[in-house]
């Protein structure tokens, strides 16, 4: 089930449209406050946020909007009476977004919400992007990121945390990881070089609480995802 973020300050129109996006089959969380946009996406991170620009506090939608992009490449779809062009410009620069102007169809609502998932599993699936709560994974970049920290990784720390991810919450053998990392059979040299590769990798995934390497004795390692 894609969970929605809904943010509106419009409690009626709010309350139709969190009941058609649960007839479409969406779990969605709602507000009507900017300051709580970011804690609730880092609690239970949505698939895709529904932002007013114009909320009931200090801050506007696009202000959030660039909170929010700081810390993830979630689908962002902007609703607004506004229709100026610099607002449109200021939506657009945060990239992955769409903009649906008021009033608008509930209808039109849903079909760009399908559109936008898409098109962003599409994205997501050429770069080989991997997000789990405030953890962000990018395999070409070798470039891991957890609540802001930029953490560079090895080619050989890449390569394991690649496998893993892919098969996450599954076991991974140590053969598999080895031929992935070395082209070649086990030995005991590579046992402890794999060793040192998952002990590092440990050390760098500790800020993120809902990821661990486990240990499967003598057969191998799996990424566990709370």
């Amino acid at each position: 089930m894609k969970k929605v973020l809904l943010t509106e300050d419009d409690f009626q129109l709010a309350f139709m449209i969190k009941d058609q996006l649960e007839i479409e089959g969406f779990e969605v969380l709602c507000t009507s406050k900017g300051n709580e946009v970011l804690p609730l996406f880092k609690s239970q991170e949505s698939d895709i946020i529904l932002l007013d620009v114009n909320l009931e506090d200090e801050l506007d939608g696009f202000t959030v909007g660039k909170q929010i992009r700081d810390i993830s490449n979630v689908p962002i779809i902007f609703v607004t009476a506004r229709n100026q062009l610099e607002d449109l410009k200021k939506g657009f620069q945060l990239g992955n977004i769409d903009y649906l102007k008021k009033p608008y169809a509930i209808s039109e609502l849903v079909l760009r919400i399908h559109e936008l998932l898409s098109k962003n599993i599409i994205q997501q699936k050429e770069e080989e992007v991997f997000q789990i709560g405030q953890l962000h994974f990018v395999p070409s970049e070798h470039l891991l990121t957890i609540k802001n920290q930029r953490i560079h990784l090895t080619n050989r720390e890449n390569i394991v945390l690649k496998l893993l991810f892919e098969n996450k919450n599954q076991l991974v053998s140590r053969n598999i990881i080895t031929l992935g990392v070395w082209d070649e059979h086990d030995s005991r040299l590579k046992d402890d070089s794999l060793n040192n590769i998952i002990s590092s990798l440990r050390s760098k995934l500790a800020e993120e609480s809902n990821i661990s390497i486990i240990t499967i004795q003598k057969e191998g390692y799996k990424l566990v995802v709370n």
